[in-house]
Parts: structure tokens; C-alpha cells; sequence
């Protein structure tokens, strides 16, 4: 190959390199942009068919998630402890509130009548003079000395009655009053959804199972809140990854063009499935010009795929390497590379 060619080659290359340095940097700018609007954004509460009430979610920082597990009175050492135990991490508060409504009943007729008084009173007859009878007023007019008298319980949230029991009184007996509350089941169905940039939409369904039927409460409010991840090195994220570099061989003076396969060993960011640097990867290629099986070491790449490709192809990085021939020889470049 010609120096002249040679010459154009490495010239080449370091604009594209420079390029790549210019269009991460605009596009590390862009990120923050996007995840500071994203982090400000709150999915509003909404109420669907079925009593389904989509959570009010919004995300918050590990002090604002602290602040709403205390509000809400939730023991959140004790969950962060046992995570550990599970080698997970907390994302995710969803708290839902259901109020039922207040009553107040007063001169409310019975709403059924229990056993029978097995002595039920009878009417006084009294003696005229002279001669005839003639019955007393009847103390019992409303017959509440003949059978026990009921009163069904419900429990209201808003136009919706819950049976809550019965509550029965004898009139006839020392101790009057009988109750009967009925067992009830409480269920918190939550479904969970995740959008491309991971937040979570909590739906949840409230139900109270009682005498074998079930009601499905409204609920009056749903709130997550949910923690920002951070960035943090994972030492080991084993990543397959293939490429392509280009670059100049320092030994030979000349320009490169080699095509590769990779190992990535550690990364850096906020999700280790869509890392936004890949550090340390280590592969092997073919030089096309030298023809000559290669070594390609990249110390670092940074993830241009979640901006540019999302979410078709999230792992597309770009960036420097280092390789070293069969025949010794040196070279220096940069590359893409995909991951899998």
C-alpha cells in the first residue's frame, strides 16, 4: 500500500474518531435531557372497567421513596432487609387506599325477624260488674315480643353495599342482643407493566369476598412511586458482542479494516441489560489489509444503540480498540460493535 493512501487512510480515521468522540458527547447531552424529562413526568391515576384503577406513578429519589414509605407507614428496613436475602433491590413502593363511607341510621324499621318467643304473651281479659268482659290494650303492639327482631349491616362505599352481618334482639330475654358478622376475604389484585425506559404502571383491583360472592370495591386512591435507578459499575456482565474496526496498523504503517468477535466483561450503568458503557472487552478478528488473525482489546465503549436504535437494537456501541497480530505487529482504531 501506498503512503499516499496510507496517509489518507489515518486521516480518515481520525475524523471518524473525533466524529464518534463529538457525536457521544451531543448524545450523552441528549440522555440527561431526556431521562431529567422522563424523571419529571407523573402517569395520572385512572379509573378503567372491572373496579381496575391504573396507579398514579411517578419516579422519586431514594429520599423521596423513604419519605413515602414513612407516610404510609411502611416498615421499609424490613423489606430492603430481606431483598438482600434475595439478592434484589427496591424499585418500587404502589400504595392504594380504599375508604368506605361513614352512616349513621336512626328509627330504621327491621330487616327480617329471627326465632320465635317460645312464651309468647297473650291478651288479659278482665271481669266486668255487672257481668261481661273486656280485653286490655295490647302492650305489644309492634309484636317485638313475639320474635327476635334483625338488622342487616352493610358496609357502603359510595352506591355499593357490602353485607357486613346481622345484628337480632329478644325482647323477651335478660340478655336481648344477638350479632352475626360474616367472614369476609380481602384481595389486592396488582398487575405491573414496564415501558422502554422502565417504569412501572401499576393496575390494581380491590375486592371483598363475602357469603360466597364477591364486590369489587372502587378504589379511592393509587400511588407508586418509584426510585431512579442510579448508575454503578456490575464488575461482572458478560456480554457477547460482534463488530467491525477500523484503524492503522502502527507496526506496518499502514490502514486497517478487521472484523471481530467479542467478549464484554464488566459495565457500567443504570440497567445491566442495556449498560450505557461496556468496559473491558476482549476478542478476536481478522486484519483484512495485513491479513492476519488479530487480538482486538476495547477498554471502553459507550451505547449508542438506546438512543439511536431503541428498542430495536439497545446494545450498539462505539468505540476505541487496541489490537495486536499473530505476527506481532500493533494496531489502533476505532469500531462498532452489537451485543447479544
Amino acid at each position: 500500500m501506498s503512503a499516499t493512501l496510507t496517509k489518507i487512510l489515518v486521516a480518515i480515521g481520525a475524523i471518524a474518531l473525533f466524529g464518534a468522540l463529538a457525536f457521544v458527547i451531543y448524545n450523552q447531552q441528549q440522555l440527561k435531557a431526556q431521562q431529567t424529562a422522563i424523571q419529571g413526568q407523573i402517569v395520572s391515576q385512572q379509573q378503567l372497567v372491572d373496579g381496575i384503577m391504573r396507579s398514579q406513578s411517578q419516579y422519586a429519589t431514594a429520599a423521596d421513596l423513604a419519605k413515602f414509605a414513612a407516610d404510609n407507614n411502611i416498615n421499609l428496613q424490613a423489606i430492603q432487609d430481606n431483598l438482600k436475602t434475595l439478592n434484589s433491590q427496591l424499585t418500587a413502593i404502589n400504595v392504594v387506599t380504599v375508604d368506605s363511607t361513614g352512616q349513621t341510621n336512626n328509627n330504621q324499621p327491621s330487616t327480617g325477624t329471627g326465632p320465635s318467643n317460645p312464651t309468647p304473651p297473650t291478651s288479659t281479659t278482665v271481669t266486668c260488674t255487672p257481668g261481661g268482659t273486656v280485653t286490655c290494650p295490647d302492650i305489644d303492639q309492634f309484636g317485638y315480643q313475639m320474635k327476635q327482631q334483625n338488622l342487616a349491616l352493610n358496609e357502603d362505599f359510595g352506591t355499593l353495599k357490602v353485607p357486613f352481618g346481622t345484628v337480632g334482639f329478644s325482647a323477651w330475654q335478660q340478655n336481648p342482643w344477638s350479632d352475626n358478622i360474616l367472614p369476609r376475604e380481602y384481595s389486592v389484585d396488582t398487575v405491573v407493566g414496564t415501558d422502554e425506559n422502565e417504569r412501572q404502571t401499576f393496575y390494581n383491583k380491590f375486592t371483598v369476598n363475602v357469603g360466597g360472592k364477591s364486590y369489587d370495591i372502587p378504589i379511592t386512591t393509587a400511588t407508586t412511586e418509584q426510585q431512579v435507578p442510579t448508575a454503578s459499575f456490575s464488575w461482572w456482565n458478560p456480554r457477547l458482542l460482534m463488530g467491525v474496526d477500523g484503524g492503522v496498523n502502527i507496526t506496518h504503517v499502514q490502514g486497517e479494516f478487521t472484523p471481530s468477535i467479542s467478549l464484554g466483561i464488566m459495565s457500567y450503568g443504570q440497567y445491566k441489560t442495556t449498560p450505557d458503557f461496556s468496559v473491558l472487552e476482549v476478542g478476536v478478528g481478522y486484519g483484512t489489509v495485513n491479513k492476519t488473525a488479530e487480538v482486538v482489546i476495547t477498554p471502553v465503549a459507550y451505547n449508542i444503540g438506546k438512543n439511536l436504535f431503541s428498542p430495536v437494537m439497545n446494545n450498539t456501541y462505539i468505540g476505541p480498540s487496541l489490537s495486536i497480530g499473530t505476527d506481532g505487529s500493533i494496531g489502533a482504531g476505532g469500531g462498532l460493535r452489537v451485543g447479544f
